[in-house]
């Protein structure tokens, strides 16, 4: 499991790590409050998750099939279990994302980092977030100044409803959004391409190893492998500008 202190340190290190290239700018600090809608759908090709999903999807539905045979269960009864095809594997969660950050340039061109912190009920994701091109657009009366951001994240992604697994997430994303007054903000973001999942080599093993005469049947097989890619993802967030 990922520790808080842990997740604290990255954080602070993205940051200060980050304040030196853009100290010659005017710098502020920034804090996001968003919610993601995720729905990664798998596929063979997608990288580090992709080479295992034949495998648990064949894993999964030999158990299933096992599991069936051995319980007396005919199919399509309403006490069978059901096999499975690869949309099972897909990662769906809405994340809420708590990202503190770093903005530092002149009046229209500036530069952004964020230290990222994802939960929902059962998916995690830490890491960092970077928009070399943040344009921001100040109208003359000045109570509301619109601006473009073009970028993109890395976290570390974590299930947590199981132990041993390991994954990640990238994303490029272009957020457009306004700041009113000089301390709030309001921001929409689209995500143009999404790619990661996890991956749990002790779960699939488990899998493949299942007693068909257990009383449970088989642990759904998204806690071996889940993820693929997503396009076009919408999120909204509300900030504050320090």
């Amino acid at each position: 499991m990922f520790a808080g202190g842990r997740c604290c340190a990255i954080v602070a290190a993205v940051l200060v790590a980050s304040a030196p290239a853009v100290a010659r700018g005017d710098v502020r600090g920034v804090f996001r409050i968003g919610v993601e809608p995720i729905g990664l759908e798998p596929s063979s090709d997608t990288p580090y998750v992709g080479s295992h999903v034949a495998d648990a999807i064949t894993a999964y539905n030999a158990a299933v099939t096992a599991y069936n045979r051995a319980h007396g269960y005919a199919a399509g009864s309403a006490m069978a279990s059901q096999t499975i095809d690869a949309s099972a594997l897909a990662l769906h969660a809405t994340l809420v994302t708590l990202a503190p950050g770093l903005e530092a340039g002149g009046e229209h061109i500036r530069f952004r980092v964020e230290g990222l912190v994802g939960i929902s009920d059962h998916v995690r994701a830490y890491g960092i977030g970077l928009y070399p091109l943040d344009l921001v657009l100040p109208l003359s009366y000045g109570a509301v100044t619109p601006y473009l951001a073009a970028g993109g994240t890395l976290r570390w992604l974590d299930r947590s409803d199981t132990d041993g697994d390991s994954g990640g997430l990238f994303t490029v994303r272009i957020a457009g959004g306004a700041r009113i007054g000089r301390h709030i903000a309001v921001e929409l973001g689209v995500s143009a391409y999404m790619i990661g999942g996890t991956y749990n080599s002790a779960e699939l093993r488990s899998m493949s190893s299942y007693n068909p005469r257990s009383n449970t049947p088989p642990p759904p097989a998204d806690r071996a492998v889940s993820g693929g890619t997503q396009s076009g993802m919408i999120d909204i967030a509300v900030g504050f500008v320090l």
